[in-house]
């Protein structure tokens, strides 16, 4: 018992405990501390990443806007499309010099009639280095397609005497965005219908639907330059001819054929300069001809009557300024000559009053009115987009006589509507 009594004292000393339990403390702080440390970093990491992911998908946004405005400030762009990528916008520094967070470079390339595919890479920067890239993809379009034989942003006037106008097919209809006047014995098998006031007098047939304060329907641009480079990119060089207004006559490849001297002529066509020259004149009153695309600078004028049913003239008439056709003129529709469902573009004002004998063909287009008259028979259809009257030749679209106009749906000229996203995503 006395030899455990003198153990005791040795037995609740303590002293010697408190290191190993603070170095215990310590090894678990440090792993503590270790863990947090690394989660830090890694979270820091991972905010680096998500920022540099986010920049570099705001950049290829901002791409794919830069090009979807620059397409909707120079709609030529979507015809000139091919089937390799293309540049078509880029940002070299982002955030300013000294202080880039990035950049984005945009390419496009045809994906259909008027419609091209755009990829958009966006990178985000560090100190000159790529830190984050992101491609976005987008469908872009200004494809156009008319429901209606006759459409125009003008006024209208749509009269005559017997079967003045008659449409066939779906998309036989009549529409403009200001007011309509039908009269007469005309006949339109779809609607006739305005955005502002619709009036009929005599005895007009039309189709169910007709009448006013109607929604506005889409008019597109009439651009001649538009159908120069479809025609370009499209026909053989010796296929098109561009009479400028100087007198000059060059081919699709923009090689020199002749020059023309005030009077001149090449092709049956006659050259009168203008004053400025823009007003140039160019008059087509023979029976020769040949066949292919004009694109002519100025006003164009057919008062003769080329062509026949055995040997149509093929072509298709762009001009600057008025166009005006007289006589009877046969005119035909061949790929290898004349641009897609397209017969009359116009930069100005577009007046026919002939009687041709086998009719005419493909998409009457004027930039600013039209005045169809006369016995003409047109298979397409006819817009006006009613731009400033810089031309007097017509004052206020119109269709009289005895004009038989055949509209089935199924004609596709090159025209261009709004640009618009049809798709877009990674």
């Amino acid at each position: 018992m006395r030899r455990i009594d003198r153990m005791r004292p040795f037995l609740r000393n303590e002293r010697g405990v408190a290191l190993p339990l603070a170095l215990m403390a310590f090894v678990v702080l440090g792993a503590l501390s270790a863990a947090l440390l690394s989660v830090g970093s890694s979270e820091v990491q991972i905010a680096s990443n998500h920022l540099r992911d986010t920049q570099a998908r705001f950049l290829a946004e901002a791409g794919l806007e830069h090009s979807f405005n620059t397409l909707r400030i120079t709609p030529s762009l979507m015809t000139s499309a091919n089937a390799n990528l293309q540049t078509i916008a880029y940002n070299t520094q982002f955030g300013g010099v000294g202080s880039s967070v990035g950049n984005y470079v945009a390419s496009y390339q045809a994906a259909g009639p008027n419609t091209v595919r755009v990829v958009s890479t966006g990178n985000s920067v560090v100190g000159g280095s790529v830190k984050g890239t992101k491609v976005l993809r987008a469908t872009m379009s200004t494809y156009f397609h008319s429901n209606d034989a006759i459409l125009t942003n003008d006024d209208l006037t749509v009269g005559g005497n017997t079967s003045v106008l008659q449409t066939a097919g779906l998309c036989g209809n009549v529409h403009t965005n200001k007011e309509l006047h039908v009269s007469g014995s005309v006949s339109i098998i779809g609607s006739a219908t305005a955005s502002n006031d619709y009036e009929t007098t005599g005895n007009p047939s039309v189709g169910a639907g007709s009448g006013g304060d109607k929604p506005r329907h889409t008019v597109p641009v009439i651009n001649p330059t538009d159908f120069l480079n479809v025609a370009k990119a499209s026909l053989p060089a010796d296929h098109l001819f561009q009479m400028k207004a100087n007198g000059q006559v060059l081919n699709g490849s923009d090689a020199l054929i002749t020059t023309l001297a005030n009077n001149g002529s090449y092709c049956g066509w006659s050259y009168t300069s203008g004053t400025p020259p823009a007003l140039a004149q160019w008059t087509f009153n023979g029976n020769t001809f040949c066949n292919g695309t004009y694109y002519l600078e100025g006003n164009a004028k057919v008062v003769s009557s080329p062509g026949s049913d055995a040997t149509p003239w093929e072509t298709t008439l762009i001009a600057t300024g008025d166009i005006e056709l007289a006589g009877k003129p046969t005119i035909g529709a061949d790929a290898n000559y004349t641009v897609h469902d397209t017969l009359l573009i116009a930069g100005l004002d577009v007046k026919t009053n002939g009687s041709p004998s086998n009719g005419y063909n493909g998409l009457i287009a004027a930039h600013e009115q039209f005045d169809l008259s006369g016995n003409g028979t047109f298979n397409g259809y006819v817009i006006g987009e009613d731009a400033s009257h810089a031309s007097n030749t017509v004052t206020s679209s119109s269709v009289s006589g005895s004009i038989t106009l055949t509209y089935n749906c199924n004609s596709n000229p090159p025209l261009q509507g709004p640009l618009q996203f049809l798709s877009w995503g990674l």
